[in-house]
């Protein structure tokens, strides 16, 4: 039997290449296998296969934090494609640039996908539209080109995001005509749009001037930088900026790592899930500065900081979220790196001694306080034990990957990362449970070498604890610590402060992981008591196989602001704290 290889799954594996694709998260189907065979015959690009598709994309989603270049993805017709809204979500909230490649029906069969008369038929191009920055319908192997090159040119251009291709099975199968052949022969050449920012946007002189002058009037200034400064790249830019203006530097989660935290005006994540220095340093502030970030409920506390008195600049990448927060603004349209370059020589240097002392306080006592419940003996476990373990056995460069909810409050306040750069990877734009082992996956692929450590909840492991077949089967050094309570954390508290029941529809069942992780072929142990912590965490951190801690950790303590003062007082709360 005469089988041929060049077909539209070679011409897209191609086209992947001039994007510098080194790797393919996913899952096969029948539909998508000429893509899978394109893969095969190039050594240029691998596939990883995955158990789901929805971890797929996160595994995609942690692999472009860690690069700066394009997560792709795969699934099939259907209920592939159906698995792909949670993932997609989270990439386009956090500005994450994903290209999914989704196969469709056969063109025969498109006129009864909406009837469903077609194995597997679905409207799975309205399902994933919402979740997407852009999207298309490949039409034919004459288009393929230049449909594939605009998915990553808006994948990585203005705000980054998730695109979708859907590309109909007969497409993918079609043998190529001989004139597209020649789109086969490998060659270096790479597109700029397989990495981002693909472009910089310069700000306009006139903005710089007025948010210039809006700076000098700063007796306390303060900078709040997101995950748009990290994707930026402005990480001297923001440092150097502190230094020449005394000015307090915050992040939200996502921009966690813009400046190393043990610097002296580095006052920690702020919002609900943040450090009490940010609040102080932010409360105190008379000028704000927003860097590369939304500003949304978390950090500004429901839109309640900054307070009117205050005066704010923002400088992003997408108009449409400056001013959007709040309404007196002084606006900066322009990448987070190059606005700041321009912000930095328009107010040259100012020392601002008084509130470098303030600032300096301020750390000094959220330090006292810390170390106080990261060395605590409580049993059971108090998960700040477990990070303050953490701080003191991690190295520089490993890399932590957090799941949604409590886990990435207790790393984003409780874990002090003292090298700056994209260290710390936390799901922040669905912010949905089941990402960290996944992306992990993706992480731990894009840093040959380097540890990396999930922090994971009992609950959210629950999503996607089939990828540690994934895990053992690529050998990757992943370790993954479980604060076990055995409920849903974040729920239980919400339902304790404002419907006095603690445990309804939130309790699981004690699972032992680390019986399940050893099943998998993981080295694993579960700790209950406290002086074991170190020990243990030692022993599998430094384990040539993947590994898995299972600690027992206690309910009542959490690292929301509004749930604790809400508990002090007795009183309700929002979700959100």
């Amino acid at each position: 039997m005469e089988i041929n290889h060049a077909h539209g799954g070679a011409l897209l594996t191609s086209l992947l290449i001039e994007h510098d694709v080194e790797y393919v998260f996913g899952l096969p189907g029948g539909q998508t296998y000429a893509l899978y065979d394109g893969i095969d015959h190039r050594s240029e690009i691998k596939h990883v296969l995955v158990r789901d598709e929805r971890t797929g994309v996160y595994a995609a989603d942690g692999y472009a934090r860690a690069t700066g270049k394009v997560g792709v993805c795969d699934a099939t017709v259907g209920p592939g494609a159906a698995n792909l809204p949670a993932g997609l979500g989270e990439a386009l909230g956090a500005s994450i640039p994903i290209v999914a490649l989704v196969s469709a029906l056969p063109a025969n069969l498109t006129l009864h996908q909406y009837r469903s008369a077609a194995s597997q038929a679905m409207d799975q191009v309205n399902l994933l539209a919402p979740v997407s920055k852009w999207y298309a319908t490949v039409p034919s192997l004459q288009a393929m080109p230049a449909l594939v090159r605009q998915a990553f040119q808006q994948a990585t251009t203005g705000r980054p995001g998730p695109t979708v291709l859907f590309l109909p099975q007969d497409i993918l199968d079609s043998k190529l005509p001989d004139e597209m052949l020649h789109l086969l022969e490998a060659t270096t050449e790479r597109s700029r749009f397989g990495q981002f920012p693909a472009f910089r946007t310069a700000p306009d002189v006139e903005d710089i001037a007025a948010a210039a002058k809006i700076f000098g009037t700063a007796k306390k200034p303060i900078i709040v930088a997101g995950g748009g400064a990290l994707i930026s790249g402005a990480i001297k830019e923001i440092t150097d900026f502190a230094d020449a203006q005394s000015c307090a530097v915050a992040t939200t989660l996502s921009g966690k790592g813009v400046i190393a935290e043990n610097h002296s005006l580095a006052v920690g994540v702020v919002g609900q899930m943040g450090t009490p220095a940010a609040v102080a340093a932010l409360d105190a502030a008379d000028v704000v500065l927003f860097v590369g970030t939304k500003a949304g409920s978390g950090p500004t506390f429901g839109w309640s900081r900054p307070r009117p008195d205050q005066k704010i600049i923002q400088i992003d990448i997408d108009p449409a979220e400056i001013g959007r927060s709040f309404a007196k603004v002084t606006g900066v349209f322009a990448d987070a790196r190059s606005g700041m370059r321009s912000l930095a020589s328009a107010v040259g240097t100012n020392l601002r001694p008084e509130w470098k002392s303030e600032v300096a306080k301020i750390k000094e006592d959220w330090a006292t306080a810390r170390h106080a419940e990261r060395t605590s003996e409580a049993k059971p476990i108090l998960p700040q034990r477990v990070l303050g373990e953490l701080q003191s056995l991690l190295r520089e460069d490993d890399l932590i990957v957090c799941d949604a909810s409590l886990s990435s409050g207790w790393a984003g306040v409780y874990y002090e990362q003292n090298l700056p750069g994209k260290k710390v990877f936390m799901p922040r734009g669905l912010a949905g449970l089941g990402y960290s082992v996944p992306a992990a996956i993706g992480v731990a692929i894009a840093n040959p070498g380097k540890r990396t450590i999930v922090l994971t909840g009992d609950g959210a492991l629950g999503y996607s604890i089939g990828e540690f077949a994934t895990i053992l089967e690529l050998k990757l050094p992943i370790t993954v610590v479980v604060l076990n309570n055995a409920q849903l954390g974040w729920i239980r508290w919400y339902s304790h402060l404002n419907f006095g029941t603690s445990d309804h529809g939130t309790d699981f069942a004690d699972i032992d992981f680390s019986a399940v992780a050893k099943g998998f072929g993981f080295e694993a142990e579960r700790v209950v008591d406290p002086s074991l912590l170190a020990m243990s965490l030692k022993r599998l951190l430094e384990s040539e196989k993947p590994s898995l801690i299972d600690i027992i950790t206690e309910t009542w303590t959490t690292p929301v602001s509004g749930h604790k003062i809400a508990l002090a007082k007795k009183q309700s709360t929002g979700y959100g704290g």
